[in-house]
Parts: C-alpha cells; structure tokens; sequence
C-alpha cells in the first residue's frame, strides 16, 4: 500500500488554486488508491475556478473526469475510470436504483477530493476497466455517460427535428450521439464563436443565434420550433432560448450547471406546455456504453489540449477557460 505525501491542485476559493503536497488518501474497506493518469477540466472544475460556483467542500482536490491504474485489490494493475457518485447503498433511493441521487453519497472532486492529484480513491464497484483505451481519451467517458444518461430519461427518435444550444464540450459529445442514431440536429452558437469550427468538422449545421427564428420559420410545422432541444451551453440565460424555440409539447433536456440561478419565462413554458429534464451523471449502465462507443469509434471525444504534469496544474486551468478550448486534459 502507498503512504506519504502527494502532490494536487488544491482550490482554496475563487482565482485561489494551489500546487501541494498532501497526504495520499487511505482507502476504507471495499475502497481502492488509483494512481492518476490523466484528469479533464471540466465545465464545473472552472466555474469552482472562477467562483460562478460555489465550492461545496473547502479546500477541495477538484477533478472527476479521471483515468487511472488500480493499486491494491482483485483490479491491481487494471487501467480505470471512475463514476463520481459514490453512494451508501442502503438508504432508500439507493434500494430503488436512483443512487446517484442518494442523500449521502460522497462525489469526486465535488464535495469530496477527486483525481486532479498523483492519487485518489474510490469504491471499488464505481471503477470501469478501459483497457486498450488511451487514458487521455478515457477522461471523456464520464461527461458522455452523462449525455447517454439524458437520453435515458427520454429517449431521442430519427424523425424529430433537434436542437443543440452550445458548443463546448458536452455539445460535442451530444452531437456525435445524436449523429450516430440518424437524428436531424442543429447547433446553435453565438456568433463568433471559436469553437463552431470544430462542429463544422464533423458535419453538423450551425446556426448563430440571429439566424434561428428564420430556420425555425421555414424548417419546422407551422414554424413553431424544435422537437426537443438540448441546453448544454453553460450559460443561465439560455433556458429562455430553449423555451423559445421548443415547439408546443416539446422536450428540453437541461444538462448546464453554472452555479449560478436561472431566469427563466416559465409562464411560456406553461403555456406551450413544455417538458423539462435535468440530466447530472451517468449510471454503470451509461458508463458501460460510454466506453464501449468510445472504443469502436462511434463518438471520438475531441481533446485540444494535453497538459504534462500536476505541477502544470494552474496552466492548465487558466488554459481551460479560453474560448477556442474544446477540453483540456492534464496527464499526471
């Protein structure tokens, strides 16, 4: 077993990231160390960056898109990614199979430390083997579990026309899913947006948010929007543009965690009779997929930097909030 100290990114508060030498956690019974191989940067990892959101536990190891070698235990050896919600399993939204909902789970590198450090530890029943995987690539396997977890809840079919709001990161993954299924789906961006490149890349229409209404006008019945629309920018503000262009009964899938309290014209909402549902984690099940989808090619997460090195750790997320960065990924 691995004692001593370890070096991590430690976020004291907002701007407030530190490199420190910190005690290697000990696992509990039925826990595992894993040795970190890479961790991503995640939308959530730089709103806790720039205090749009605050920390739920001070300091905190931030870091829950990891990848990483077991040590210890019947997986000794095997290369893993990680759920991030580590749930007691006995309570009662655990027993209905909603534990990723349980009230007293523990979720890496939210309120408990996570995998932007030489080493962290997890139950051993959230660990995935990925082996034949680049570790780098691996990272993405949890915010695409994510995505199929949205899907999960209600299921998206060929015939309906789609709507992406954003071009970051779970935008990406999300159009390659809905590509792969037969789906019609545009993406919508802000004009000037650095990131529309890499969308146009993969083949998917983009629509600046002044051109909208025109295509909704000459492209959907009775001009009356979208089927469903998938809100996964990052910004508050955008919930409205989904309101808008969803059609009558139609379905927003909400996937943005900002931090910070949407404003939102809940009474057109109302009126057009619209459904909501949030999406936050994957399952085993979606992690399962997840990993399988990135294995044979289907969905090819993008990322557009590699970091070398925790000591690099601060670079990498001041990196992570320029506008042309689609993921960063440090490997350790």
């Amino acid at each position: 077993m691995t004692h001593g100290t370890q070096r991590a990114l430690v976020l004291h508060g907002p701007m407030d990231a530190r490199i420190e030498e910190v005690d290697i956690p000990k696992p509990p019974e039925g826990w595992v160390l894993v040795k970190t191989l890479a961790v991503g940067i995640c939308g959530t990892d730089k709103a806790f960056y720039r205090g749009t959101y605050p920390l739920f536990k001070r300091p905190l190891i931030p870091g829950h898109e990891v990848s990483g070698v077991v040590i210890g235990g019947d997986l000794d050896g095997r290369f893993v990614v990680s759920e991030i919600n580590f749930p007691c399993g006995k309570c009662h939204f655990c027993r209905q199979g909603l534990y990723t909902h349980c009230p007293y789970r523990k979720t890496l590198g939210i309120d408990f430390d996570g995998g932007f450090a030489e080493y962290f530890i997890a139950p051993i029943t959230a660990l995935h083997t990925i082996d034949g995987i680049d570790p780098v690539v691996a990272t993405q396997v949890e915010p695409l579990a994510a995505v199929l977890n949205d899907l999960e809840q209600y299921p998206i079919t060929p015939s309906m026309n789609v709507a992406i709001i954003g071009t970051g990161n779970l935008a990406y993954l999300t159009a390659q899913v809905l590509r792969a299924m037969g789906v019609n789906y545009v993406v919508i961006a802000r004009r000037g947006s650095a990131k529309a490149r890499y969308f146009r890349a993969i083949g998917a229409e983009i629509l600046f948010e002044d051109e909208v209404n025109d295509y909704i006008a000459r492209n959907t019945p009775e001009g009356q929007g979208f089927d469903a629309t998938f809100e996964v920018s990052g910004n508050a503000e955008a919930i409205n543009t989904a309101i808008n262009i969803t059609r009558p009964r139609g379905f927003i899938h909400l996937k943005s965690t900002p931090g910070s309290q949407f404003k939102a014209d809940l009474t057109k909402a109302v009126v057009k009779e619209l459904r909501m549902v949030g999406s936050r984690c994957g399952t085993f099940r979606e992690f399962k997929r997840a990993i399988e989808l990135i294995r044979n090619g289907t969905v090819k997460p993008l990322i557009t930097s590699v970091v070398n090195g925790i000591d690099n750790g601060l670079q990498s997320l001041e990196r992570s909030l320029k506008g042309d960065e689609m993921k960063v990924v440090v490997r350790i």
